[in-house]
């Protein structure tokens, strides 16, 4: 991967250069999931975590109030750490409930 992207390739286009100065920039943590395998080598998971408030913003179109767009990112933000951490999403809201 080092000697493809040390290689010259100024007969292409600028547009592919400009591409790849900017991995060259980030290629220390861009490529990490190939060594190490805790690492996904998507992002599924963080558009799942958002999943649920794209719809909740398609079917109603937004939230009545700021506070409520806090309260239902808070809930949901508690509930999918709780979910992939192994807990309960309800004992998890359950908890910061009685604190």
């Amino acid at each position: 991967m080092k000697d493809l992207l040390g290689e010259s390739l100024t007969d292409l286009d600028e547009e592919f250069e400009s591409f790849k100065k900017g991995i060259l920039k980030v290629k220390d943590y861009l490529f990490t999931f190939l060594s190490d395998p805790h690492i996904p080598y998507d992002n599924n998971a963080s558009e799942r975590g958002v999943r649920k408030i794209k719809i909740k913003q398609k079917i109603s179109g937004c939230f009545r109030t700021d506070g409520g767009a806090d309260d239902f990112a808070k809930l949901h933000s508690i509930a999918e750490t709780a979910m992939k951490n192994g807990n309960s999403k309800f004992n998890a809201i359950l908890a910061v409930v009685k604190q």
